[in-house]
């Protein structure tokens, strides 16, 4: 991550299922800087996942949502404050990409 950036996103990740070819197999925190590296997140969780975000801006947490995934869908169980409607253009693209 950068130095000199005032923002990051944590993600939590809990896999629910995994298969020998997942690469995500085990809960962990993942921090990404940007939207590209949110995807290529995304992308990796196991097909059945529970996953929480932390939006943190000069340390600060200013929002944050809890999501199930599985290969078809996301649904949203919550999402307060700058995560509302945080994950909609990164899913949009992760849908594009697996099409």
């Amino acid at each position: 991550m950068n130095t000199l950036s005032i923002g990051h996103a944590e993600l939590y990740i809990y896999p629910e299922k995994v298969s020998s070819h997942d690469t995500i197999v085990s809960p962990q925190r993942i921090d990404v800087a940007n939207q590209q590296e949110l995807i290529e997140v995304l992308n990796m969780m196991p097909a059945e996942t529970s996953f929480s975000v932390l939006l943190v801006m000069n340390e600060c947490v200013v929002g944050n949502g809890k999501y199930f995934m599985t290969h078809e869908t996301v649904t949203i169980l919550h999402e307060y404050g700058a995560c509302v409607g945080f994950l909609i253009k990164p899913l949009a693209l992760l849908r594009e990409a697996r099409q």
